[in-house]
């Protein structure tokens, strides 16, 4: 079970003391259904009050409390006074009931109340036996003192029980907390803190492996100048609103990338050299359109883009080189204008 699984189960059914005690619960429930079932087939003098014991015990804890995670006082007294009853009617294996409610005494109770509870179980367990049998011989206390060891044992080995899956649930949610750290870290190594697009390291990783995609390479026309003249300021708003502009051109499957100061690089799979540079345009036009306003004053801010194809047999870096390529007979023919690799359109 993952983690969010197993934190989603913690919400509906509590922690694991309380899953764990309504697993007993139910088995204790099965082990009622037995000793009814062992009543009627052998058909005892007492085998009435054994099937109306056991339908109370059943009825009681699935019927009215079978999801309540912890045993209460009034619980406790029920079933204990059940077990009891089972054991004066002379009910086959009662011995079962009596561990199982011990084992949901010490989820609920914890390691520091064990002996308590076991000596509280113990004294109804004696109590009631003693009733039947009436003399006390040295078979009586061999026999019952061995059920009493083994309530002991029961009930330590439920506390390391218990120990073990708190354990196991805390490294589960340690490991998840270094899942979620690693991501965290892993985004802030790979994403541009200014655009929230992907970075140049990324575009190294993400395109070792791609054997087709279009190439756009995205370039600021006159960035340095319009630093000079609105400040570093005004130059940031232009890279997060140009970069908002590119993520909201993209299909889920491209890569868009801040490749490094006022250059932006696209990645598109799958993409035909033709559908690339309708993208480009489209993306020219749009930044060409967008208000840039700086102290109430309009400034024209346009890029330029280069769009190359990557193929089979071609690297990624000479993809690259080709688009620059581009890009560069771009800002050479005047700026504000899309170029595909050797071919001005």
């Amino acid at each position: 079970m993952s983690f969010a699984k197993r934190m989603l189960v913690i919400r509906i059914w509590g922690d694991p003391a309380s899953q764990l005690q309504i697993i007993v619960r139910r088995m204790s429930s099965i082990s009622a259904l037995f000793s009814m079932i062992a009543a009627v087939a052998i058909s005892g003098p007492q085998w009435l009050v054994v099937v109306a014991l056991a339908v109370t015990h059943i009825m009681y804890n699935l019927v009215f409390c079978w999801q309540r995670p912890k045993l209460q006082l009034g619980e406790l007294v029920l079933n204990l006074a059940l077990c009891a009853g089972f054991t004066l009617a002379g009910a086959l294996h009662s011995e079962v009931l009596y561990h199982l409610l011990l084992m949901r005494m010490v989820l609920r109770g914890g390691r520091s109340r064990v002996w308590r509870m076991v000596a509280v179980v113990s004294f109804v367990y004696m109590a009631a036996h003693s009733l039947v049998a009436g003399a006390f011989t040295a078979a009586f206390w061999l026999e019952h003192i061995y059920n009493i060891i083994a309530f002991a044992v029961v009930s330590f080995t439920t506390v390391y029980m218990l120990r073990v899956v708190e354990s196991q649930q805390q490294q589960e949610g340690q490991i998840a907390q270094l899942m979620r750290e690693n991501a965290r870290h892993y985004k802030l190594a790979h994403t541009d803190e200014l655009t929230g697009l992907l970075n140049h390291r990324s575009y190294l990783e993400k395109t070792a492996d791609l054997q087709q995609y279009a190439l756009l390479i995205v370039d600021i026309d006159h960035f340095k100048q319009l630093n000079d003249a609105y400040g570093h300021l005004f130059g940031d708003q232009v890279l997060t609103t140009i970069g908002n502009i590119i993520s909201m051109n993209i299909r889920s499957k491209d890569m868009a990338f801040r490749y490094g100061g006022e250059e932006f690089a696209l990645v598109l799979p799958g993409t035909s050299l033709e559908l690339g540079f309708k993208i480009a345009e489209r993306l020219r036009f749009q930044v060409s359109n967008c208000d840039f306003f700086h102290h109430g004053e309009r400034v024209k801010v346009t890029i330029s883009i280069g769009v190359a194809l990557k193929q089979q047999g071609l690297t990624c870096q000479d993809a690259f080189q080709e688009a620059d390529s581009a890009l560069y007979r771009a800002k050479r023919q005047g700026r504000n204008q899309c170029v595909v690799f050797e071919t001005a359109i």
